[in-house]
């Protein structure tokens, strides 16, 4: 039987720091819903009362999204938009946000996510997070297009006002150089 690994894979250990947080978040962002499963660990861990908004530009996505997360609909609003276009649709500040950047799995690849409208979108979320307010970013720099917009992402982050988020970045140092890692900015002004 092969074992699974826990702590060390990455999305485990993101989601695992960030519970504390979303015991309270009302206001919570999936900027790339994919097959759901982000959607479904932030509605499972929110409050019932908490508002979710899950965004993707793939129809198939959301659909998927939506089937995963039929339990818990009525907290979420399933918004078939580019999260570029986040600040549209979410009016309020935001308490947590998360971004799983690259393709849809299962799916064709080509159709990726992208750094220019990542850098818009990230831009906004951040603007909008509130004071101890947290962002999760995942990137795949495991094909052309990801590795670009991890560069990209990383040296964005790296810039940010130390004054105002902290920045911390989780990989996996001995993997190859294309696994995926996090980033977690919380916004402490």
């Amino acid at each position: 039987m092969e074992r699974v690994q826990t702590v060390s894979k990455v999305i485990n250990l993101i989601q695992q720091a960030i519970l504390p947080a979303l015991k309270g978040a009302k206001i919570v962002v999936d900027a790339t819903a994919g097959n759901g499963n982000d959607t479904l660990f932030l509605a499972q861990h929110t409050p019932d009362d908490a508002k979710i908004y899950a965004f993707d530009v793939q129809t198939e996505a959301l659909q998927q999204t939506r089937q995963l997360t039929a339990d818990f609909s009525a907290k979420i609003e399933y918004v078939l938009r580019s999260h570029a276009e986040l600040d549209a649709v979410v009016a309020e500040n935001i308490d947590m946000a998360m971004f799983n950047l690259g393709y849809l799995p299962g799916q064709e690849h080509e159709l990726t996510t992208v750094w220019e409208s990542t850098q818009i979108a990230v831009t906004k979320v951040l603007r909008k997070l509130v004071v101890q307010g947290i962002c999760v970013i995942v990137a795949y720099p495991g094909h052309a297009a990801g590795k670009e917009e991890a560069m990209q992402l990383e040296a964005y982050l790296q810039r940010l006002s130390k004054r105002e988020y902290t920045v911390g970045c989780y990989r996996l140092l001995n993997h190859a150089a294309t696994a995926p890692y996090a980033f977690v900015i919380e916004k402490t002004r």
